[in-house]
């Protein structure tokens, strides 16, 4: 994968506790910087924004395979969001994804156009990986309730990460917990918690107040993939397949997100480019192409066609 570098920060001390401050302190400073980062952003501008869409080229590394195509992002603010990712791997499969959010309610449709491939994607606890289905022939009906509902907190969790970095909002408990150094630079360093999903921490540029950089915690995905020209395997060699990575304990990884190429668009400043690494290793990579401040989207966008 292509990526630029990104830029590694460094605590400034431990427990990234750069000023020793109590939690009053803390907190009002955390409210503070945001209140800048907003400013920077547009001020009114940002405010006043309740949709916004993103379309660009998209990349991702599974494993040995590299996909590459195009994804949609469509946020209605507060509760709202529809991801679409038309991917494909060379000379493997191609595929049209949507997941979307609609007020808590998480939904997904997938179109397979083919292309000699198969791909199963695993989450971390809970993910269907194992048998317990019928004659243990697939997951149990429990098994693909538990992933449903990780595939929901996934996405919740993306969406609280977009509207805090993309406009400056959050209403999840908010700290000041350091500073943090670069070779061209400092950020000052919040922690925000949102009620059920992990904590992120948004580094923001000490002279701009823009940020810079996420970071959080998760489990890493795991996939099985068929190679080209491979046969499908029968139902008892994917059985013993989800057996075995059932029986691997999920991994809990470190998500570091990078933001660059910041642009005005209709007043608001926005990201052109976002570089996402799983414990310092590059994992995906998105160049925005076009970004719509404001766009024409309705509810009924974020319902699934059909129901």
């Amino acid at each position: 994968m292509r990526v630029r570098p990104a830029v590694g920060f460094m605590l400034a001390a431990p427990l990234a506790m750069f000023v020793q401050i109590g939690a009053s302190a803390a907190d009002d400073k955390a409210g503070e910087l945001l209140a800048a980062m907003r400013t920077a952003l547009g001020g009114s501008k940002v405010e006043n924004v309740k949709t916004l869409s993103a379309t660009g080229e998209f990349r991702r590394m599974m494993g040995e395979r590299e996909m590459n195509g195009e994804l949609t992002l469509e946020v209605m603010a507060p509760d709202k969001l529809k991801r679409t990712e038309d991917m494909g791997i060379p000379g493997g499969p191609s595929w049209s994804r949507v997941t979307a959010l609609n007020a808590g309610e998480f939904w997904e449709d997938s179109t397979n156009r083919g292309g000699g491939g198969n791909m199963m994607r695993f989450g971390g606890p809970g993910g269907p990986g194992g048998p317990g289905g019928p004659n243990g022939q697939g997951p149990s009906e429990d098994d693909r309730q538990r992933f449903r509902q990780m595939q929901q907190r996934r996405l919740a969790g993306e969406l609280q990460r977009h509207l805090l970095v993309l406009l400056g909002r959050t209403t999840a408990p908010a700290s000041y917990v350091g500073e943090a150094e670069a070779a061209d630079g400092k950020a000052d360093v919040i922690e925000v918690k949102p009620e059920g999903l992990a904590a992120m921490r948004l580094f923001l540029d000490q002279q701009s107040h823009m940020p810079l950089m996420l970071t959080y915690a998760g489990f890493q995905p795991r996939m099985m993939i068929r190679r080209p020209g491979e046969p499908p395997p029968t139902q008892e060699e994917m059985r013993k397949r989800m057996e075995e990575a059932r029986k691997e304990p999920p991994q809990e990884v470190t998500y570091e997100v990078h933001f660059e190429d910041y642009k005005d668009v209709g007043g608001v400043m926005l990201p052109h480019h976002f570089t996402q690494s799983v414990d310092g290793k590059p994992t995906e990579e998105w160049t925005v192409s076009q970004f719509k401040v404001n766009p024409n989207l309705k509810p009924e966008t974020f319902v699934k066609k059909g129901t």
